[in-house]
């Protein structure tokens, strides 16, 4: 059956763009729908958060008429401006498992990313480090939590047989309610509590936009030395913290002030991925209401980021802020707490995990590529 890639430009494109991958993961009691409704607006180049600074291309391979896979090319204003201006991005990769679909599509979008002067393509970054992005390398056999990357096993052989290599690995790490903590880290966390002036307090929620205030600047301090970091353009910013406020749990979610400035925090997400895949990718008519029901059955966690002012690392703030998460979070009934996603560089950050006797469970995989723009027709 002929192999043909098509540009996405019209809304029924869209459509389909958005819908292929109901077919790659059909058989896949794992995968999590994500919600259509979001995935248009995020997608949008209108409304989506990215093109306040970003531009994409999105294609659909064909065999026949039936779509067998999907890639989009981006590049990131933000990127331009604070790493480099020859790198752009692929991202939302689906395929069959068919290494001439997968070859074409990438040819497609690195012959995009060349014409607009890339000379590197890496990822998957659908769109930002921040969003779903790197490959799911290690892991294949737990469901993907919340705003975690989830693919075949298979994807990483396709990534490699179109040229792409290693460029690092990011891990995420599970804590769970019969975790033997080591007593000296609670007179650790006992210790910074009593310092003057340090205060660690959970979220109002109430006051969530301060909170985001708070953070911001200190997401980008504590941030900026990770592989891969741009700051969040203002729209990005707006749009995570009003995706995140919608799955918060303000009592485990925590900031440290000292002398009135805040110098940290640790943010936790309830995993609603199990909710989420009863709607089947739809909150009407139904979808809504399966979400609903389920929600109070979810017993697991996502801490999502944390970060403190260089000057103020290795004091054991961060201790503090796990250990008051793990306490709260099992009186509250919470029985497991993902942890994600660490970059392999961040050995403190991997230390103090391996302290809290968390153990690594997913990897997720970034490649990179030079681009040569040939494009076979």
């Amino acid at each position: 059956m002929n192999l043909s890639i098509r540009p996405v430009e019209t809304n029924r494109d869209l459509s389909r763009f958005i819908r292929l991958p109901w077919t790659i993961y059909r058989d896949d009691a794992l995968w999590v729908p994500p919600l259509i409704h979001d995935q248009k607006r995020f997608l949008s180049f209108k409304k989506g958060p990215y093109f306040e600074h970003g531009k994409a291309k999105y294609w659909l391979a064909f065999k026949g008429n039936q779509p067998v896979g999907r890639i989009a090319a981006h590049i990131s204003g933000q990127y331009e401006q604070y790493r480099d201006r020859k790198t752009g991005f692929f991202g939302f990769f689906e395929s069959i498992n068919d290494p001439t679909v997968a070859q074409k599509l990438f040819e497609h979008a690195e012959h995009w990313l060349l014409q607009h002067g890339k000379s590197r393509i890496l990822g998957p970054q659908s769109f930002g480090l921040y969003d779903i992005a790197g490959l799911l390398y290690d892991g294949f056999d737990t469901p993907p939590p919340i705003l975690l990357a989830h693919n075949p096993p298979y994807y990483r052989d396709l990534l490699e047989h179109c040229g792409f290599i290693k460029v690092i690995d990011w891990y995420a790490f599970l804590v769970n309610k019969a975790v033997n903590l080591d007593p000296r880290l609670w007179r650790v966390r006992d210790r910074i509590l009593r310092r003057p002036n340090l205060s660690i307090i959970p979220l109002d929620p109430k006051k969530i936009e301060q909170a985001a205030n708070d953070i911001k600047p200190i997401f980008a301090n504590a941030w900026k030395e990770n592989w891969g970091h741009v700051p969040f353009s203002e729209k990005e910013f707006a749009y995570m913290v009003d995706e995140l406020s919608q799955v918060l749990v303000p009592e485990l979610t925590f900031l440290a002030y000292l002398d009135g400035q805040c110098i940290g925090f640790s943010l936790t997400i309830k995993d609603v991925n199990p909710a989420l895949q009863r709607a089947n990718g739809r909150l009407f008519p139904l979808g809504i209401l399966k979400i609903l029901l389920h929600l109070p059955k979810i017993k697991k966690l996502r801490t999502i980021a944390m970060g403190i002012l260089k000057e103020h690392r290795h004091k054991g703030i961060d201790i503090a802020f796990y250990l008051n998460t793990i306490e709260k979070g099992i009186n509250m009934g919470f029985t497991e707490s993902d942890c994600s996603i660490i970059v392999e560089t961040n050995r403190p950050m991997i230390q103090a995990l391996r302290d809290l006797d968390a153990h690594c469970y997913k990897t997720f995989r970034f490649y990179e590529k030079t681009t040569h723009g040939r494009l076979q027709t």
